[in-house]
């Protein structure tokens, strides 16, 4: 399909992976996580690959990204890169999670340079191959400024690899310091509350199950997500990473008489407020549902992360099937601003 020849042998340019293939003169090899130098280069590279693609893109940092691409989170990742004699041209990041070990998630970034070479394509290739005996399918996504960019996309780069599309989102933005937010509404029998980098230790297990099952409960087309409860511990320890990152966590939590978490929310600046902040997810449970604690508690988030100043904007995405929460951003101001496509394909 792309002319790349694949060795399964060792060599001197590539001393941490066995792993290599070829394409002209470019050598794809395993990148070593433990390299300051390898991972700033990937971050240029990542950082020219987007703004090319998606114009108002702000990254997190090079330090926050090495932070996340080196935590000990639960997630297996591998990085391959793709070089010409010392010049890194691009990469790729397999990352497969503990909890669903069937699924492997690529990620793949190529200099604005050396694209349309079939290096992104040899790149996926390679990424497949070094991906666990686990894995059954392989799932990527993209972001771009409108549907018709992502069409484009899939026609030139992935379907042609196998991929297809599994379901779309819309990306939503939110002014958060000219938004004109309603007052928090009084939900009876439920405590409304907010927290900063951390909801109160009594409530992390509740927390951490309800987490599990934003992606499993949500509409994801074909993708069908599993509930992933998240331990108390690794709960922790992705607050200590965002704070490691420069970021704040903002958690607001509805609390049954009963001393039950109900629903949950959170949202995650970042260490400059060029970059929007992210909402990492919302979910009621379902035998809280039709009280309007979705809407309360993503507005007790909103209204802290205005609190805190460092916040100006707010995006966040949902499933286009998801008419409930896009209907909850709409009526609190969110605009559209970009598109997201997530594609799958079976090993």
């Amino acid at each position: 399909m792309i002319g790349a020849r694949i060795d399964q042998r060792h060599s001197s340019c590539a001393p941490v992976s066995p792993f290599h293939v070829r394409l002209a003169r470019v050598i794809i090899h395993r990148l070593d996580l433990a390299d300051n130098q390898a991972l700033a280069d990937a971050y240029e590279v990542e950082r020219a690959a987007n703004l090319k693609s998606r114009p108002d893109w702000v990254g997190r940092g090079l330090d926050a990204r090495i932070l996340g691409w080196r935590a000990e989170d639960g997630w297996g990742k591998r990085l391959l890169g793709a070089w010409d004699g010392s010049t890194l041209q691009g990469f790729v990041a397999g990352m497969t999670s503990e909890d669903e070990p069937e699924t492997t998630w690529i990620f793949i970034w190529v200099h604005p340079e050396y694209q349309d070479n079939g290096i992104g394509s040899a790149l996926i290739v390679a990424a497949e191959a070094d991906s666990p005996s686990t894995t059954t399918r392989f799932v990527t996504s993209a972001y771009r400024p409108t549907v018709e960019n992502i069409a484009a996309l899939a026609k030139r780069f992935l379907n042609p690899l196998g991929y297809t599309v599994a379901t779309t989102e819309t990306v939503v933005e939110l002014d958060l310091q000219a938004a004109d937010l309603p007052p928090i509404p009084a939900v009876e029998g439920y405590t409304i509350s907010t927290h900063l980098n951390g909801v109160p230790v009594r409530y992390r297990e509740q927390v951490g199950q309800i987490k599990g099952l934003v992606d499993a409960e949500a509409p994801s087309g074909q993708l069908g997500w599993s509930e992933t409860a998240v331990s108390p511990a690794e709960y922790a320890s992705e607050i200590d990473r965002w704070v490691a990152q420069g970021s704040a966590a903002v958690e607001s939590i509805a609390v049954t008489e009963n001393d039950d978490v109900a629903a949950w929310t959170c949202l995650v600046n970042a260490a400059t407020d060029e970059r929007p902040a992210d909402i990492e997810g919302t979910l009621v449970l379902r035998e809280h549902r039709g009280h309007g604690l979705g809407a309360a508690v993503k507005l007790a988030s909103l209204y802290e992360a205005k609190k805190l100043g460092a916040v100006s904007r707010v995006r966040t995405s949902n499933d286009d099937q998801n008419t409930w929460m896009r209907s909850i951003n709409t009526d609190l101001g969110f605009k559209p601003v970009e598109s997201e496509a997530i594609f799958h394909k079976t090993r």
